[in-house]
Parts: C-alpha cells; structure tokens; sequence
C-alpha cells in the first residue's frame, strides 16, 4: 500500500520547472474565453499543487487534471490522505458523467465558483471549483471512499476544434 503511493507520487509529482511555468505553453484565458468555456462546460483543469494535512506537494500538470466535456468528465489526480475503503487509495482515476452542474458568477472579483457531480457506477464525487479571472484554480474533491483533498492549477478553455476523447470505460479510483 505505501508502495503504491510513494510509486504514485513519484510519477505525479514534479521536480522541475515544468509545473506553471506559464500554463504549459497556453496564453491564459480572456474573460470571454473564460465565461463561455465555463457556461459551455468545456475545460480542463490542470493541477499543479495539492495540499493535505497542511503539506504542499508539488504535481506536473499532465498527469494531474479534470476535464469537462459537455456531460462528460475526466478525474486523474494523485491522491494522499486517509481511505475508507478495503482497497488502497494512492489516486483517482475516473471517467464518469457530470450532474448538478451548478455555475455561481461573483462578479465584483470576476470570479466563478462551481459545483458539480461526478459519477461512474455507484463511484461519486463532489467537485467544487474556483476559478479566478487571470485562469487560476482551486479544486476541492470529495467522496465517501476519500477524505476532502485539495488542488491549485489553472483552466484552459476547449476550443471547439480542439477535441478530447471521453470514450467509456470502467474505471474508478
């Protein structure tokens, strides 16, 4: 089991420069941009740091991320904190399906707060997100297998050419 973790984190964790140095090579969003990804449900978010137990660990952004395509959603992230489950926990790994999308604008910070759902065959999460005007992010995760975890990374809206393949699958954390 702490194999397994200490594994994870060694492959989600980032020891060079690679973690938000400039979102990977995207300009940040526009307000616009920004409105309509999140309107359209169309995003990723990529995490760059998790936080739990009072600790940072830094993460590369390509192995750690939430997308949103319409009702559909992808869920990678490292995960360390306490399990309440039989099997070990060292990430999530889910492909599901988006409900209760809910969108709060707070227009005086120009700041989205949003709430959602995310479900694959009776495995469910509690996503909440906070999005900043400049692209900025912070994630908090949920479910009755894990305790609350938390992230920081950035958006990037999808474009309508770029696509990304949600196909079906069977797996969860």
């Amino acid at each position: 089991m702490l194999g397994g973790l200490i594994a994870l984190l060694m492959i989600s964790c980032s020891s060079s420069k690679e973690y938000f140095s400039g979102t990977d090579g995207f300009d940040k969003p526009d307000e616009n941009t920004l409105r309509t990804a999140i309107e359209s449900r169309r995003f990723i978010i990529k995490f760059d740091h998790l936080y739990n137990y009072g600790s940072i660990f830094n993460l590369r952004p390509r192995s750690n991320y939430i997308i949103v395509d319409g009702d559909k959603a992808v869920i990678r992230a490292a995960y360390v904190g306490r399990q309440y489950d039989v099997r070990p926990i060292s990430g999530i790994n889910m492909r599901g399906i988006t409900s209760d999308y809910e969108v709060t604008n707070k227009l005086s910070k120009g700041s989205y707060n949003i709430k959602m759902k995310v479900q694959n065959r009776g495995t469910v999460f509690d996503v909440f997100l906070s999005i900043g005007k400049d692209g900025n992010a912070n994630a908090s995760i949920n479910s009755i297998r894990i305790e609350n975890i938390r992230y920081k990374g950035y958006i990037i809206p999808l474009g309508v050419s770029r696509q990304v393949p949600l196909q079906e699958e069977n797996d969860a954390i």
